[in-house]
Order: structure tokens, then sequence, then C-alpha cells
């Protein structure tokens, strides 16, 4: 069943009757290759209300890693409009949504100085390949992990968020969606940590859960 449901939502994204779909409904082969998220505050709002955070705190001049990019890439966008940008590394498993950022590089070369965004799978990133960073998004954590690709990854969804506080500056805060689609995975994964006596919740803004580590 579990298979027919995801053929049947990929002939649906091809024929455009749907206009996006998570990974493990339509696998994660077929999610690099054509699905891309556009600006839906209906179906996903985090970005948007990330953006209003950072206003918010007035937060400038930060190193911030980005975990899920759409193709509207609105975060790097009005990331530009700060009078210190914060400097912004984002990651994308989608092929169309890294299209989306080369087109808008080459309309807005400008963009690129503190928004990079790269193609790949977050679980593939090490301790050395990442920088100190003062705010990270997990908002997409638990979304895209497959058990059956572990021989080619580094982490599953415990060891990277471990992974990020590690790379936690003192007083960093780590962000979650509670819409997520695998929020119920996320949660479970997050309350374990807080009774570990890893992270607290400091904040909460809209549906996002900002937490800082112990």
């Amino acid at each position: 069943m579990q298979i027919a449901t995801g053929q049947a939502l990929r002939i649906l994204y091809r024929l455009k009757l749907i206009r996006s779909c998570p990974p493990h409904d339509v696998g994660i082969e077929f999610y690099r290759k054509k699905v891309s998220w556009g600006l839906r505050p209906d179906a996903c709002s985090c970005d948007i209300e990330f953006v209003e955070y950072l206003q918010k705190i007035k937060a400038e001049d930060k190193n911030i890693f980005h975990f899920g990019t759409g193709s509207h890439h609105i975060v790097g966008l009005e990331n530009q409009k700060f009078i210190h940008p914060n400097e912004i590394i984002a990651i994308t498993a989608s092929v169309p949504e890294y299209q989306s950022y080369t087109d808008l590089f080459i309309k807005q070369p400008e963009l690129a100085k503190y928004y990079k965004v790269f193609l790949g799978d977050i679980y593939t990133l090490t301790d050395r390949f990442l920088p100190q960073l003062d705010i990270v998004t997990l908002f997409h954590l638990c979304e895209f992990y497959f058990p059956e690709n572990s021989p080619k990854l580094h982490h599953n969804d415990a060891s990277l968020l471990q992974l990020f506080l590690d790379k936690l500056n003192v007083g960093g805060k780590i962000l979650f969606y509670k819409k997520s689609f695998a929020w119920g995975d996320t949660e479970a994964l997050v309350k374990k940590f807080e009774q570990q006596e890893k992270i607290k919740q400091t904040e909460e803004y809209k549906s996002l859960l900002v937490y800082s580590k112990i």
C-alpha cells in the first residue's frame, strides 16, 4: 500500500496536480530530482517565521546554518536587507531548489555574498566541514533520514542533532518547527536530549521552538 501510494503521489506531482510532498512519501531519489518547495505559508511557514524571528531579535552578523532552502530562498533574500547581514550556509536535497539558487545568483550575484547554498545530504556533514555557529535551523530533522542509506552517511537524526549542538557557540540557538511532517519523531528526539540535560527551550515564536545547549 505504501509503495502504491508513493507511485500515485509521484504521478500526481508529475501531472502538477499536487505542488509539493515530503521525501518519505515519494522516495528520496524522486524527491531529489523532481520536488521543489515554493513559498507556501499554508503548507510550510517555517522559513517565513524564521525571517520574522531574526527581525524580531535583531540578529545581525551571525553565523547561521539553515536546513532546507525552498525554491524561494526567502531566508537568503531577506537577509540582504539587514545593515550587517548574517553569514548563512544553507543546504537543500532538491536539484530544482538548487537550480533556483543558481538562477537567482546569475540575476543577483550579490546574493551569494552572505547566502551560500549547496546541494547535498545533510547526514553526510562532518565536524571538519562545519564552522562554529550562532543559529541553526533544523526545521526538517527526521524528514530526510532513510536507514537503508546509512552506509553512505555519517549520521542518523540523533547524531546529526549532536553534531550541530557541538558546533553551537555559547549563547547560540537551535530552532525546530512544530509543523514539520516528522514532528512526532523530532519532538521525541528533542525531549530525549532535554532529559539528558543537553538542551533547554528558551523561546517559542509561532510554530518555531528555540533551544539553547546546556
